[in-house]
């Protein structure tokens, strides 16, 4: 994936996902069991799925500019590198100097075990997504349509097999079920539940890192510092759905404090405010699966409340707390980003490894 216009590249790749019998009929083969941005041998991989008949992976790499030798390179890399797979990449357009490069390529290395898909996309694709990424975030999912109107979608620029027909790989291309006694287990069987009832929120289509020792799932909010937290059950015994503020967002956290009363009535009537922490907290079901389903109802009405002040679609309509009127004086939030002194935000996974650490220290009590 490009650094430039990643959150497009992005959306066709939640797209790709949440419509796999598109890329099954580009290749010519059923493709299950696709995942998003999967480090793969030290490296990120797009998508990643499954030749379901074959049982070998699927690498697919997105990129939405026209084919360029330094991606080519990268392409080249990856067939060296993964063997016994089916590489697939998808770009805006393909040069016969490129397809040409493949092609000699190719032909000096026939030992490779590799099955590379060269695919084209549409070319009023980038149009429709740069449509797609203005819109008001939560809105996006449900006019993914417009894509699929685009037909063919992808189209096919060059073909190069060198897996057997008749080889079969070892994936078991139909997925486990959870095993409840493995905290991993749990995590990713809620994670599943909440992308079944709130797929509009995008940031649920990516796998999330899991530790056996950590019963919370964390997940982007849409702001730097800003997180939601969730655990079917905690070391506390409860179960519990929760929008977490960075020391650096302690504004945001106050100023939703203010409109205590009204996010109350409209979003959960158990909503909480407490140690930057805004959340629903409840004894968990008689098994996982109620309990599921209930954080699910539970996090679509924090997520629809509380995402149109996040992601600017709405004002909180009022100045931060009297605590920090001296230094935030004559400052409301609208829709433009809060100046903050600069300082070096920290990482997704710092923020997971404070979040392991809390969860010791402060949920046992």
């Amino acid at each position: 994936m490009s650094k430039s216009g990643t959150k497009k590249e992005n959306l066709l790749s939640i797209f790709l996902k949440e419509n796999p019998q598109l890329l099954s009929d580009a290749l010519g083969f059923q493709v299950d069991n696709l995942v998003l941005e999967q480090r793969h041998a030290h490296r990120n991989i797009d998508i990643r799925a499954v030749d379901s008949k074959r049982r070998i992976p699927l690498l697919i790499e997105v990129q939405l500019t026209k084919a360029n030798t330094a991606y080519l390179n990268r392409m080249l890399e990856m067939i060296e590198r993964y063997n016994e797979s089916v590489i697939v990449w998808i770009a805006k357009s393909f040069d016969e100097e490129i397809l040409d490069e493949l092609r000699k390529w190719f032909s000096l290395h026939q030992k490779e075990f590799v099955d590379f898909y060269a695919l084209s996309l549409h070319e009023d694709t980038i149009a429709v997504l740069e449509k797609l990424n203005e819109m008001y975030r939560l809105d996006i999912y449900k006019n993914f349509y417009l894509l699929r109107e685009l037909n063919p979608l992808l189209n096919t620029e060059l073909v190069n097999h060198q897996i057997h027909p008749s080889h079969c790989g070892q994936i078991n291309t139909i997925p486990s079920p959870p095993d409840f006694d493995r905290t991993e287990d749990v995590k990713r069987a809620m994670l599943q539940v909440l992308r079944s009832k709130i797929p509009y929120f995008l940031n649920f289509h990516y796998d999330k890192k899991t530790n056996r020792n950590d019963r919370i799932l964390t997940c982007g909010a849409g702001k730097t510092g800003i997180i939601y937290r969730c655990s079917a059950q905690d070391v506390r015994n409860l179960a519990f759905v929760e929008l977490y503020f960075d020391k650096a967002e302690k504004d945001w956290y106050e100023s939703f404090k203010g409109i205590e009363k009204e996010l109350v009535a409209t979003i959960h009537k158990d909503l909480c405010f407490r140690k930057r922490r805004i959340g629903v907290y409840f004894k968990p079901e008689e098994g996982y699966e109620p309990t599921f389903e209930k954080i699910a109802e539970v996090f679509q009405k924090m997520i629809d409340g509380f995402s149109p002040f996040i992601l600017g679609r709405k004002e909180i309509g009022m100045a931060v707390s009297e605590k920090y009127h001296e230094e935030y004086i004559m400052k409301k939030f609208v829709q433009v980003p809060i100046e903050l002194q600069e300082q070096p935000f920290p990482t997704e996974e710092s923020y997971r490894i404070e979040m392991e650490e809390l969860s010791e220290l402060l949920l046992t009590k």
